[in-house]
């Protein structure tokens, strides 16, 4: 079973497509992202990445994050970025009901 997070941003953020490796916005809101491991440019090495499906000039892409830059903030809120990355559970919460 893959590792899913809740990625909320307060601005855009910038990380890379993982098919070409040219940069992409993942923009400011909650995303659903999963942890997947990939192999560098060279080929050579494995690295995990948090990636989120965002669009980009009309295209959904994937767009990644390296281990080594996200893990540090995993179940922390950083309040001059206001970033939050956690676990989800598999069965997610039901939204609270809306007061009239």
């Amino acid at each position: 079973m893959e590792e899913t997070f809740l990625l909320d941003l307060n601005q855009s953020w910038e990380a890379i497509d993982i098919k070409t490796g040219y940069a992409v916005l993942i923009p400011k809101g909650s995303h659903q992202a999963i942890r997947m491991l990939l192999k560098s440019s060279r080929g050579q090495t494995e690295e995990n990445y948090l990636v989120v499906r965002v669009q980009h000039e009309g295209k959904r892409v994937l767009a990644g994050l390296r281990e080594a830059y996200w893990r540090h903030w995993e179940g922390h809120f950083i309040p001059e970025f206001r970033v939050t990355i956690r676990e989800m559970n598999e069965k997610p919460h039901p939204p609270p009901p809306k007061r009239p």
